[in-house]
């Protein structure tokens, strides 16, 4: 995960986070689905991430999911 956006963290993750963020609009699936340490999770709050933050995330999941597999993130469900 990126601390709060800005740069890589080479921390070990210790929370599953909402990419973008359930408060928002945010659904709980893996595709909205990131690991965390727990500094870069609470820097990150419930801030709507950027489409080019999206793409790095997706950049970085093509390393470790299988090529017929989903490396979008940032799946919706509607708010009520």
């Amino acid at each position: 995960m990126e601390a709060g956006f800005r740069r890589c963290c080479s921390r070990p993750a210790e929370h599953g986070d909402h990419f973008y963020p359930w408060s928002k609009g945010g659904s709980t699936s893996l595709q909205n689905f990131v690991a965390a340490c727990a500094r870069c999770n609470r820097a990150k709050g419930a801030r709507i991430p950027s489409p080019g933050q999206q793409e790095r995330i997706e950049r970085r999941r093509r390393d470790y999911v299988t090529p017929d597999g989903s490396v979008s993130v940032g799946e919706r469900r509607q708010l009520p």
